[in-house]
């Protein structure tokens, strides 16, 4: 059956409308590959609606022929050739049988030439043709389709051209250099190495990997930052490839020992695109990694990289000062570099002298004078950046800080007026500032120098259109206690994204602002923890949470957040959820649920006891004794939190622990008799130190009576009881006065 001849029944069954067909037949896809392949690449079509519809015409299962395995006997059985000729796959066979998969199951002609050739009656079941073409070349181990499309646009070696004319000095001492040079610019290798580039291109991506084998080479191209096959050849011809790819980048195709590093320039329909060539010697010949770098692609707009409100506003406030480190981290591959140049162009003016050290330098940019490292000349990130400093610079980019004399001499600059931007490799924001005191920065030197630190880790963004809603499942569910009317998204797979269900890559980040509490810390080398909670509870949102963020709004998928983010102890989803679903940070959750209980405690006629101790077990028993009382009991983990509260509500009494991190019960003890309002609020210390010496130092410092643990119930009753009794009865003599 002709589907173009019934196109009135696709109308009918409603998967397609008129216009939808009009649209399709007058492409030039329906002409080439017929009408099913042009309508299946109209945006606006249910694909699988459609193919489900097809396939009822055809009275014929669909067979995705994507996921079925083809053994090895069937393809010595139907050759190459034929299965391209006549645009199927075989899927298995009888011995009076064979089943194939077909885009036009009912073309009885095909049927009975396949059945004469192959000496076997046919059972043909529907396919796509364009999945069927591409599995063809995975089985036969030969281009896919889109690289055939891409070879088949190249009119001749020419179409890639270098921009640059690169020379050649052959080593007479070698006897085949002759012979392989000649192979390498033969038309045939040049086509393979150009229709490899250029189809590399057409897609975006950022790397070719071109790997040797025992039998066969394979190319992958990194897209999105994961690697496709595209390719094999045969291993014979791997010599020739990579000394083309040698001559291009001038490096010595003599040399096959040592690892080389070359860059090349080519150009494409008017469009330049630099690469950089590395070579590194394998078991069975030379792997290469070409790096694609496309200027024209790079995005230096800060509102392309999906900051969170509080996030963007915090790098905007530091970025704009004239002084300060402000540094990106992450793995390699991350993003840190587009990064940095991002915050260079928005902050970019004629007025400002910008200068960056860089190894290599990527990506050149008007109007910053960029400069490159060479170790062999001496010129390395700490002897470039000494020279730099008395170019009277605005703001100086080094491109990664490696050791001790960089980071020194960059956190120097940063406190004497210059802003500077640099990268260092750690796992998240917080664990920055250990990385550098294991450089033996002075932690003060540090506190008073770093302005903002960021992480980042790159996913791949959903196709936003055919991305669909999902509930995750069981396990997930569980773990992250995500609330049942909470949906997420996945992926699905279209023409717009080439069937992967990704199109993009998107940023998760988690940016740590250095306020004066982070300071206090840093300055005496507090851990990652301390410094964690100190960030979180100021509004940063974790990696895994800005994923999970941007998850819930369908910018990429749960499974990819969870693929470059480790998974967090204690997370629950639905403690960070709003009222409209909008994410929450941990620093509004505390607020959130600290207003609750002050509007608890309000509204109650129960006194209430603000109970303040680094152990929850403390606090949970102390809270159990004082509400057998007759008391309202609210919660702090620490002096820090505790003094937050304090600013939001006053309770009746204090109970706070003497020794805790990030502020201590002293601390806590003199904010609170600093400030006249809380001239009539009593605090209790709470303590295991024994010693006659502590107790007289926190009554001088103010407290209304010292408390031992381990905690004895009758005895905190009583002094509580006493101690609030006191204060009613001054203030009610004070009042009768």
């Amino acid at each position: 059956m002709d589907l173009k001849k019934h196109q009135w029944l696709l109308l009918l069954s409603g998967v397609v409308t008129e216009a939808q067909l009009s649209v399709a037949e007058m492409s030039d896809t329906a002409r080439r590959k017929g009408l099913l392949a042009a309508l299946l690449e109209l945006n606006d079509i249910d694909e699988d609606a459609l193919i489900d519809e097809v396939s009822r015409l055809y009275k014929t299962p669909y067979v995705d022929v994507r996921a079925v395995y083809i053994e090895k006997s069937l393809l010595s059985i139907c050759p190459e050739k034929l299965c391209y000729d006549y645009e199927f796959i075989p899927l298995s066979q009888t011995p009076s049988e064979i089943v194939i998969a077909t885009g036009n199951p009912q073309d009885v002609s095909m049927l009975d030439t396949l059945a004469f050739k192959l000496g076997k009656r046919i059972i043909p079941k529907f396919g796509r043709t364009d999945y069927i073409l591409k599995k063809i070349a995975e089985c036969y181990q030969q281009s896919d389709g889109s690289f055939g499309d891409a070879m088949d646009g190249l009119d001749d070696e020419h179409a890639l051209t270098q921009e640059l004319t690169q020379e050649f000095h052959p080593h007479e001492e070698e006897a085949d250099l002759d012979e392989l040079k000649r192979g390498a610019e033969e038309s045939p290798v040049i086509k393979l190495v150009n229709g490899v580039i250029v189809q590399a291109m057409k897609i975006g991506s950022s790397d070719i990997h071109i790997e040797p084998g025992e039998s066969q080479s394979v190319v992958r191209l990194r897209v999105d930052g994961r690697l496709r096959p595209m390719i094999r050849f045969p291993s014979r011809a791997h010599p020739l490839v990579v000394s083309r790819i040698k001559i291009m980048s001038k490096l010595d195709i003599s040399n096959t020992r040592t690892p080389q590093d070359g860059r090349a320039r080519v150009k494409l329909k008017d469009k330049s695109y630099d690469m950089r060539i590395s070579t590194l010697p394998a078991l069975h010949g030379e792997k290469v990694v070409m790096r694609i770098l496309d200027k024209g692609g790079l995005a230096l707009n800060l509102d392309v990289l999906c900051f969170e409100e509080l996030a963007y506003k915090r790098i905007l406030q530091c970025i704009q000062q004239p002084t300060g480190a402000v540094l990106v981290t992450g793995p390699t591959g991350s993003g840190k570099t587009t990064t940095l140049y991002s915050f260079l162009h928005h902050i970019k003016s004629e007025e400002m002298n910008l200068i960056t050290i860089e190894d290599p330098v990527e990506f050149q940019i008007e109007g910053i004078n960029q400069v490159q490292v060479n170790t062999k000349t001496g010129m390395t990130f700490a002897t470039v950046l000494r020279s730099i400093l008395r170019q009277d610079p605005d703001v100086v980019m080094v491109g990664e800080i490696r050791d001790e004399e960089t980071a020194e001499i960059a956190l120097h600059a940063a406190q004497t007026g210059h802003l500077v931007f640099s990268t260092l490799h750690t796992n998240d924001a917080p664990s920055t500032v250990t990385r550098l005191l294991d450089m033996r920065i002075d932690p003060m030197m540090l506190a008073s120098s770093l302005s903002l630190v960021v992480a980042q880790r790159l996913v791949r963004r959903l196709c936003p259109k055919c991305r669909k809603e999902v509930r995750p499942d069981a396990d997930l569910v569980k773990r992250l206690d995500i609330p049942q009317q909470v949906v997420f998204y996945d992926k699905v797979g279209c023409s717009h994204c080439m069937h992967i269900g990704y199109k993009g890559r998107i940023g998760i980040h988690e940016v740590m602002f250095v306020n004066d509490r982070m300071r206090k810390l840093i300055g005496r080398a507090a851990q990652d923890r301390e410094l964690m909670q100190a960030a979180r509870e100021d509004g940063m949102l974790t990696m895994f949470e800005d994923g999970v963020s941007k998850a819930l709004t369908g910018q990429t998928s749960l499974q990819e957040v969870l693929r470059v983010c480790s998974f967090p102890e204690g997370f629950k989803l639905r403690d960070h959820l709003g009222s409209d679903q909008q994410f929450l940070s941990l620093g509004e959750v505390q607020k959130r649920h600290d207003r609750s209980q002050a509007k608890q405690a309000i509204d109650s006629v129960e006194q209430t006891i603000l109970v303040v101790d680094d152990s929850p077990s403390v606090r949970n028993l102390v809270e159990f004794i004082l509400h057998a009382d007759g008391y309202k009991v609210m919660q702090a983990e620490d002096g820090q939190q505790a003094w937050n509260m304090l600013q939001r509500f006053k309770p009746a009494l204090v109970l706070t622990d003497s020794d805790m991190p990030h502020m201590n019960g002293m601390e806590l003890l003199r904010h609170i008799r600093e400030q006249d309002r809380f001239g009539d609020m009593p605090v209790i210390l709470l303590t295991a130190r024994k010693g006659e010496e502590d107790e007289v130092q926190g009554l001088k410092a103010g407290a209304d009576d010292f408390i031992g643990k381990p905690v004895e119930p009758l005895k905190l009753q009583a002094r509580v009881r006493k101690i609030l009794s006191l204060y009613a009865h001054i203030m009610k003599r004070g009042a009768e006065v």
